[in-house]
């Protein structure tokens, strides 16, 4: 367990409402569940940039650029030469949203 310093107007407050603790726990919870629904957000949106960039889904580019040789040149000569950087990204953006969206799920059942 870390410990933080709480201003102490926030500690008086908190204190004059009830339970210290369970008020830190629950203003705690309450700014991860915000901060994690703003990256499933951000990366969503990337998500959505690159869907919209290859005609494509993230599942769907990946297997068809595994597979298809011809798929590869059609990308490399009408959207992207370096399309391989976009797809390490948006496999990290794929994979991300599912990382997050798992943490939150915990958070939400404790």
């Amino acid at each position: 367990m870390a410990t933080v310093s709480i201003k102490d107007e926030y500690i008086e407050v908190l204190a004059a409402l009830g339970d210290l603790q369970e008020s830190m726990d629950l203003a705690l919870k309450q700014y991860t569940l915000d901060k994690i629904a703003a990256k499933i957000t951000e990366l969503r949106q990337r998500d959505t940039k690159y869907q919209e960039k290859y005609q494509l889904d993230y599942s769907s580019f990946s297997k068809k650029v595994s597979e298809d040789e011809a798929f590869i040149k059609q990308i490399e000569n009408s959207v992207n030469k370096v399309w391989e950087i976009d797809l390490a990204d948006w496999e990290f953006c794929h994979k991300g949203v599912e990382d997050w969206i798992q943490k939150l799920q915990t958070i939400l059942l404790t």
